[in-house]
């Protein structure tokens, strides 16, 4: 009886209830991707630039890449969905630059998604037995902790902003994409201020006969 209940409830509104399966599979696609894609980022931080990069880690990190593809999919259908949704029964919504904002971010995102799956995770394969910023240039260390830190900043943003309606109508998207634009800095800022660490604790493990001889700050390899 209670699922008939249900059932019924839904169809009194079906209008309604289409904007909250949108919802319901937006929120799971955002879980998904946020929260695979800050597993991979601690994975990183923890094992793979210390220690070596093993098998069963490497095939952790590539099943938690195929998590985040499928959170980002079901961003773009149920995005793509809510765009379609406004147009046909609440137009006024598309006037929101909030979601122009948050479509532009996680079209970002997805640009990057695609430069980490060409060039990054097979960066990560390669150095199975060893740790992942070995043999890497300073451009390529710099590259790598900049894709991630891009990553991290555009899962969360949306979240951020899909917390806070009282943005709605009200901040442009210029003034959201700026802010947006204002935290990425900082998160590279932090990024390079973590390989300078990287490289000065590097340099300290060396005998001093070679130290003096080792490239300045980031060359580590």
């Amino acid at each position: 009886m209670g699922l008939m209940y249900l059932i019924d409830t839904l169809r009194l509104d079906p209008v309604a209830s289409i904007k909250t399966g949108l919802r319901i599979v937006h929120f799971i696609g955002l879980a998904l991707g946020l929260g695979a894609a800050t597993v991979l980022d601690l994975m990183i931080l923890k094992f793979f630039i210390r220690g070596k990069v093993t098998s069963d880690q490497w095939n952790i990190f590539h099943f938690g890449s195929r998590i985040v593809n499928a959170g980002l999919i079901l961003l773009w259908i149920t995005g793509l969905g809510f765009l379609a949704y406004y147009s046909a029964f609440d137009p006024i919504r598309l006037g929101n630059e909030k979601v122009w904002a948050k479509m532009t971010i996680v079209l970002i995102l997805t640009i990057n998604g695609i430069f980490l799956h060409m060039a990054v995770l097979p960066k990560v394969k390669a150095q199975i037995g060893r740790s992942l910023l070995d043999g890497m240039s300073t451009g390529q260390r710099s590259l790598f902790f900049a894709s991630g830190a891009l990553s991290a900043t555009s899962w969360y943003v949306p979240l951020f902003l899909g917390a806070m309606p009282q943005l709605n109508f009200v901040v442009p998207m210029t003034t959201i994409l700026l802010a947006y634009a204002l935290l990425l800095t900082l998160a590279l800022l932090a990024t390079q201020i973590v390989l300078l660490a990287l490289g000065d604790d590097r340099r300290s493990e060396l005998p001093s006969s070679l130290r003096d001889r080792s490239e300045p700050v980031m060359g580590l390899a």
